[in-house]
């Protein structure tokens, strides 16, 4: 029976469909403003970008939409998330362009193609978050570790990495404006002890919890991992890697946590997923059971502290 209901969970129809309307639900009871239709269709579209991830890279056996389904209750319960803000959560999209440029890179012919599209993506995203640059050196990590990494490559990726700052450059030439690219970097290696005492409880605490379920979802995926193929014990790294980097860089600047935190949400889903799918026994069933009593717990902790604060209390 422990093993069925893990199983049903992972790989049921009905697991997303019902992960869906609790999202929407979360989103109409804390709607407070037109332009957070923005981030919902954005994490909509994430949702559905997984299903394509795991169909194109076939990282578990069977097809599976509990990484959609974890994400999706994620990023609908951190109800901080859904402010457009400056439009960090179009970052999340960005990353997921990047990533499956990345992934499409590994055995391929000819990667600097999608290795310029990865950086491309990255570049973008720094235009809305300055401090997405210091993710370069991920890109150049994952790349190593997908063997798509050679001076041809290299030059390809730092191409893309430059080509929105040309295009801006020649705007602002071409209108008269004095402003210059590196002036939009100014403030990134700025760092103020005063960022984490502001940070909000629901923040920290949402935070906390993505960090604790991501860190034995890593684990266990690495040791499960080591039986699979070596394309997707690959696979696997990369994606921990991505978490583990993105986890230390939204801790040493967490002005970026809205930039950062969704993109973590993504490898724990992917992780989660795999763990799931890939092995079923007493510690899979007991994890499964202990992170579902966190999510709901999280979830109304966060709709509690959202309705409370726009009520006055």
């Amino acid at each position: 029976m422990r093993n069925r209901f893990q199983y049903q969970i992972a790989t049921g129809r009905l697991t997303l469909p019902v992960a869906i309307i609790l999202s929407v639900i979360l989103w109409i009871a804390t709607f407070n403003d037109k332009m957070e239709v923005i981030p919902f269709l954005t994490g909509g579209f994430v949702t559905y970008l997984l299903i394509e991830l795991n169909t194109s890279f076939a990282l578990v056996r069977n097809r599976s939409s509990l990484p959609s389904a974890l994400f999706v209750i994620l990023f609908s319960s951190s109800v901080f998330l859904h402010e457009y803000g400056k439009g960090e959560c179009l970052i999340l999209l960005l990353f997921m362009g990047s990533l499956y440029c990345l992934l499409k890179g590994y055995e391929s012919k000819n990667p600097s193609s999608y290795i310029f599209h990865a950086f491309l993506w990255l570049s973008m995203g720094s235009i809305i978050e300055p401090g997405i640059i210091f993710s370069a050196p991920l890109i150049l990590i994952v790349m190593s570790q997908l063997r798509t990494l050679s001076v041809k490559t290299f030059f390809a990726g730092i191409i893309g990495l430059c080509t929105p700052y040309w295009l801006i450059t020649g705007y602002n030439i071409y209108s008269g404006n004095d402003i210059t690219v590196l002036s939009h970097f100014n403030n990134i290696f700025e760092w103020n002890i005063d960022n984490y005492r502001n940070i909000p409880s629901q923040q920290i605490i949402t935070t906390g919890c993505v960090l604790l379920l991501s860190s034995v979802s890593g684990i266990s995926s690495i040791i499960i991992s080591q039986n699979d193929k070596v394309r997707n014990r690959i696979i696997i790294w990369v994606i921990n890697t991505i978490g583990i980097y993105e986890t230390l860089l939204m801790v040493v600047q967490p002005a970026m946590l809205k930039s950062i935190l969704p993109i973590v949400m993504t490898t724990l889903a992917i992780l989660y997923g795999y763990n799931m799918i890939q092995r079923t026994n007493r510690f899979t069933y007991i994890y499964m059971i202990i992170s579902l009593v966190i999510i709901v717990i999280l979830a109304i902790y966060n709709l509690m502290n959202h309705l409370s604060f726009n009520i006055g209390f």
